[in-house]
């Protein structure tokens, strides 16, 4: 047995006594002393340190483990599947659209049903909530504009709320703005 398989073994005992830190520090010395030629293993390394910060809520850092992993070895579906929902839970909405991406991708290579399961559930949830969430970030996008254009606009004696803005009917999301004195 390798040096670095002794380490995941420890690592794997720590992760079934929910001690994800210290599964973490194992899978790390496992990944230091196992050769670069070994990127299926690595691979394997980087998706349980991967899993240890799923544990912990920590899902950037359980994204980037899982892209180092499939960096290591693109065709581990496990670590595709663990990277799709880390960037579901992270909720922004790229990482949701990041996470719609990757379960397509994994629909087309499943081999078990519950990773089937899941990318038919996230393709049909996920679009809903990748559109809500992006008319969130939306007004908060427009809140903060406006409040960058309240603190100029202040100087002269004006604020948005002095200005009309109207979407172009047609549909080419284009605004008019109007001046309106309030």
């Amino acid at each position: 047995m390798t040096e670095a398989t002794e380490f995941k073994l420890k690592g794997n005992t720590h992760f079934g006594r929910g001690e994800y830190k210290q599964a973490i520090e194992q899978y790390e010395h496992a990944l230091m002393t196992c050769p670069l030629s070994l990127a299926k293993e690595r691979a394997v390394y980087f998706a349980n340190i991967a899993a240890c910060h799923m544990k912990q809520n920590e899902y950037k850092d359980a994204k980037d483990m899982c892209t180092q992993a499939l960096k290591s070895d693109p065709t581990y579906s496990k670590a595709l599947l663990r990277r799709a929902q880390a960037n579901e839970k992270i909720g922004s909405y790229t990482a949701m659209s990041e996470a719609l991406d990757d379960y397509k991708k994994l629909k087309a290579q499943a081999n078990d049903q519950y990773t089937l399961k899941e990318c038919t559930r996230a393709e049909r949830e996920l679009p809903i909530k990748i559109k809500v969430q992006m008319e969130k970030e939306k007004e908060e996008m427009m809140s903060k504009l406006k409040d960058v254009g309240n603190t100029i606009l202040g100087k002269f004696g004006l604020s948005t709320d002095n200005f009309q803005f109207t979407q172009d009917p047609s549909g080419s999301g284009g605004y008019s703005v109007n001046f309106v004195n309030k």
